[in-house]
């Protein structure tokens, strides 16, 4: 038999990450690759930094391979990383050969977290940024 769970609420601050790719400039939806909460604005730029050098150098031009390279390893990353900081949008992408275009986009978000405590406690956390 199930029983109900009291838990504690928290407003959380995270940074929402999507991985997209678009066919053409007209195409809607664009097809979803990867998307997930992240807590530091860290771990997005590594995120993206990790999906630009495993998944697309074979598939790019070398203009859009230095491009992208440079972003992942250079100024852009740092940029992105100011950029969310500051909370600001941050995000990146590239054309590849096939006339695809992935997008990376990461933002911060305030999101509500629940978690299961001891019944009868009810625990109420708020964190205001």
């Amino acid at each position: 038999m199930r029983t109900p769970l009291d838990h504690t609420v928290a407003i959380r601050t995270g940074y929402w990450f999507e991985a997209l790719c678009y066919r053409d400039a007209h195409d809607r939806p664009p097809e979803l690759l990867d998307r997930t909460m992240l807590d530091t604005p860290e771990e997005a730029v590594r995120r993206i930094r990790l999906q630009i050098r495993t998944a697309h150098p074979f598939t790019l031009s070398p203009t859009e391979a230095h491009r992208a390279l440079t972003w992942a390893d250079g100024g852009g990353r740092i940029h992105a990383l100011a950029a969310l900081h500051r909370g600001e949008t941050a995000g990146f992408s590239i054309a590849l050969r096939g006339g695809l275009r992935p997008e990376w986009r990461v933002r911060r978000v305030a999101y509500l977290s629940l978690t299961p405590t001891p019944r009868g406690t009810i625990r109420i956390c708020v964190r205001v940024t």
